[in-house]
């Protein structure tokens, strides 16, 4: 094994809207969870298929009494993005240890220029695939051959690492082996299973 690949969300960031929302002292945070957070087109931003302002733009005409709110959290979200500083380390040794290391992630691209371009451990990577640059999105199958095109790799030297058992699935269609990772602090114990570290 050459390559690890990395999914981003609950593996190297902590991703938690509704417990930001709380602890942001908003008074229906449950409802702007589902509406802000569980929207179908959430997933239209990690597609990079409309805007940050569009989104909040098409909300604020459904729900005009939570306006406000709306626009607050679209324009502070990416605060509730926290690096996973364990995993972060496991990233550095990786790196020490020879590995190359890349990224796939379902990532909006207004949250990757404002936020995870400035994170100093992002130069680590010797590549990402970022759903809403290239308009792929995970679970299908391009955006992975995307990752071996681009960076002329061998999908049989890849382990891919995702919260989500339908990528790792997915990955693994292209010839790449998988870690499904639902409980991110089992990173290491998981690297060791594999004889990465």
């Amino acid at each position: 094994m050459k390559n690890i690949v990395f999914d981003l969300g609950r593996v190297l960031l902590d991703y938690q809207p509704l417990v930001w929302l709380k602890k942001k002292n908003y008074t229906h945070y449950n409802e702007l969870f589902e509406i802000i957070f569980q929207n179908p087109l959430w997933i239209k931003l990690d597609e990079g298929t409309i805007t940050r302002e569009q989104f909040t733009e098409k909300l604020i005409n459904e729900y005009p009494e939570l306006a406000l709110d709306i626009e607050e959290i679209m324009e502070e979200w990416i605060e509730l993005l926290i690096p996973i500083e364990n995993n972060i380390k496991l990233v550095s040794l990786l790196k020490e240890k020879g590995y190359s290391l890349y990224i796939i992630s379902n990532f909006h691209l207004d949250a990757y220029n404002r936020f995870l371009k400035k994170q100093d451990w992002f130069t680590l990577f010797d590549g990402a695939i970022i759903s809403a640059k290239e308009k792929l999105i995970k679970p299908d199958l391009k955006i992975y051959e995307l990752l071996l095109e681009r960076y002329h790799l061998n999908a049989n030297e890849c382990l891919f690492i995702d919260d989500s058992l339908d990528n790792i699935n997915a990955c693994k269609n292209v010839g790449m082996d998988g870690i499904h990772l639902p409980d991110h602090s089992k990173l290491e114990e998981k690297l060791k299973e594999h004889h990465i570290i």
